[in-house]
């Protein structure tokens, strides 16, 4: 009995000890108790949302989307709903007479379209689609601060876990394209690694078998990411890196090769099958074809190695070099054989994709928002200032932890560290900055609450403790935001329509959906920038949208607007079918074609008025003519 009661307190104890020794926080309510807090989260980043479009919207209260690249997934979902051809990526109507394609994978087709069958009895196809891609960002974006919550919660706690998933509503990097009109795939990236590095984390945290089924989770759920598109590798190497890390220098306390390899090879089980399923919906009878920019049999190659090559490090139990020498030797030449097969098999898999791009097109994706650096400290504070506080937060995690919870913050730290990297030069990846930031942040906050109740009584506390919170959630921001802000706002238009861009797109669609050009398809030559929403509001073409995919349409339109010589101007535009050019001067969607070009281009003499006599001015109304010019080119007799 005494036996008993000694080890029953001993097991109290020591569950004590464990759930709150420093560093690791315990569980501060009943499991059964989660799901209201949870609920308070996605209400709070649902509120955010709700509080931005009454205020802050200027884009889906005037019936536009946030860019080109929504019109473009609409008119892709359009044109599959048409045709029901779901193999073809193709735009008949872009880069004409050529045409054009989209290398997006349809998984977030499929998506618009679920969300849009219910409401396409009452609205019709192209009004349900619309509001489908104006919503569609939002909604992920709850299930991707309650995925956040679940990450979180084996490294920070409970409550940590809350705050964190409401962080998420407070990081301009994850506000940029989860608010109304981003109809474009952004946030179901952003939801899709935070499932998969929780589920990595779970797995670094856990014990068999969970660890093994986390760490199988994590595997489908990157193939999900790589059916989506290409730069779900960065967080699949991240995943496999951290995996594979904790085998080499911990294993499972034996002493063999394969000692604690049982994550890893789940891992890359999971991803293979996954993927193996993802190409054969996606691609069908072109299951082997190559390709780089959507899932193939180049990335089903790569899953296939990876899980041949940990399928036989687990079959090398008790034979083989041990210790950790043994397995960082077996880890490094297996990667050295992976990377060689896959150049032997396909060499183009280690050549930069944008090499073969002619520079005026990477010029021109240079003057893409998403597409650019962070150009100073006003915008680095306000995509990435969290860093400021979460990095020397994460490294000093990283050093207090011990075992499983050690190697998830060496995850989350250096995967916060490499999204922040490709943030500095490309904007768009602040987006995942902004997600896994904020783990550490909200870890801090929960930890300064904490110290500020120990040192100061109520109601004092308060007064220390409210502007250290929001200093520490929302500091950074803020102060970004503010100098932003005193940099200046762009202009605005006074279209009829109500459109507030400079450049109203929507009115001139109008424009050219009524008489006298409502009576068959033209071609327009405009900027890259207008190709997709006039692909969308009418019934025309146009020689080029804003992908890499249009490159060649993109590269004539330069060569005429920045042409010289009338007889070979007027050769390419017929080539080109061109029947109106369509211009909205001193603005920065056209800038590209004035880039090195001096005052004889064709751009110029137009803005002038002085051009060759095959070209015809038409006359637009009021509202149309503050930003746009519309010029026609006399048909050949």
């Amino acid at each position: 009995m005494a036996s008993h009661r000694q080890s029953r307190g001993q097991t109290v104890a020591a569950a004590e000890t464990e759930t709150t020794k420093p560093g690791k926080p315990g569980l501060d309510g009943p499991e059964k108790d989660a799901a209201w807090p949870l609920a308070a989260v996605v209400g709070f980043v649902a509120m955010v949302h709700v509080f931005w479009w009454l205020l802050g919207d200027t884009v889906v209260v005037y019936g536009n989307l946030a860019d080109s690249d929504g019109y473009a997934r609409l008119v892709r979902v359009e044109r599959l709903l048409e045709t029901g051809a779901w193999f073809d990526s193709s735009l008949p109507r872009a880069n004409w007479p050529y045409g054009g394609a989209l290398h997006w994978s349809r998984l977030f087709d499929m998506l618009l379209i679920v969300l849009a069958l219910p409401l396409m009895p009452a609205l019709g196809v192209k009004a349900a689609l619309y509001w489908s891609g104006a919503v569609i960002s939002p909604i992920l974006h709850l299930f991707t601060a309650a995925a956040v919550v679940w990450a979180a919660r084996p490294l920070i706690g409970r409550a940590g876990a809350l705050i964190a998933g409401a962080l998420t509503a407070v990081q301009f990097g994850v506000l940029g394209y989860a608010t109304l009109g981003h109809a474009d795939h952004h946030m179901l990236f952003g939801l899709i690694a935070v499932l998969a590095i929780g589920f990595s984390v779970h797995s670094l945290t856990g014990t068999e078998p969970e660890t093994g089924r986390h760490a199988a989770c994590a595997g489908v759920v990157l193939a999900a990411g790589f059916w989506l598109g290409a730069e779900m590798q960065v967080t699949a190497a991240l995943c496999l890196t951290a995996l594979g890390l904790k085998w080499v220098f911990e294993g499972d306390g034996g002493e063999t090769v394969a000692a604690g390899a049982r994550p890893v090879l789940n891992l890359s089980l999971g991803l293979l099958a996954g993927m193996a399923v993802a190409l054969a919906v996606e691609r069908g009878p072109g299951f082997f074809d190559v390709g780089y920019d959507r899932i193939s049999i180049v990335h089903l190659t790569l899953a296939a190695l990876l899980a041949a090559f940990w399928w036989a490090v687990a079959r090398l139990a008790g034979r083989g070099p041990a210790g950790v020498s043994g397995r960082l030797a077996v880890a490094v030449a297996g990667a050295a054989a992976v990377l060689v097969v896959m150049w032997l098999l396909y060499p183009k898999v280690l050549v930069n994709p944008l090499k073969d791009f002619d520079p005026m097109i990477l010029k021109i994706f240079e003057r893409v928002a998403e597409y650019g650096p962070i150009k100073d400290v006003p915008h680095f504070l306000l995509y990435a200032g969290v860093s400021l506080i979460a990095g020397p937060w994460a490294l000093w995690r990283l050093k207090t932890e011990t075992g499983g919870e050690r190697w998830a913050w060496l995850l989350l730290a250096v995967s916060s560290l490499v999204y922040l990297l490709f943030a500095l030069n490309w904007i768009r990846w602040s987006l995942y900055v902004g997600l896994f930031m904020t783990f550490a942040v909200a870890d801090l906050i929960v930890r300064a609450d904490a110290a500020i109740d120990r040192r100061f009584r109520f109601p004092s506390r308060m007064a220390v403790k409210v502007p250290v919170v929001v200093l520490l959630a929302v500091g950074p921001l803020a102060a970004g935001t503010a100098l932003v802000y005193a940099q200046g706002a762009p202009a605005r238009s006074l279209s009829e329509g109500g459109d507030p861009r400079l450049c109203p797109v929507q009115a001139m669609a109008r424009y050219l959906e009524a008489p006298p050009w409502a009576d068959r398809p033209r071609t327009i030559l405009a900027s890259v920038n207008f190709g997709a929403e006039l692909l969308y509001r009418t019934r025309h073409r146009v020689t080029a949208t804003l992908h890499h995919s249009q490159a060649p349409g993109i590269l004539d339109s330069v060569r005429i607007l920045r042409g010289v010589d009338d007889g070979e101007i007027l050769k390419l535009a017929r080539q080109r079918q061109i029947d109106l050019i369509l211009i909205c001067e001193h603005s920065a969607d056209d800038g590209y074609f004035l880039m090195g070009g001096g005052d004889r281009i064709l751009y110029k003499r137009l803005e002038r008025g002085q051009f060759p006599e095959w070209i015809v001015e038409v006359g637009l109304p009021r509202d149309l003519r503050q930003g746009f010019r519309l010029f026609e080119i006399v048909p050949s007799r």
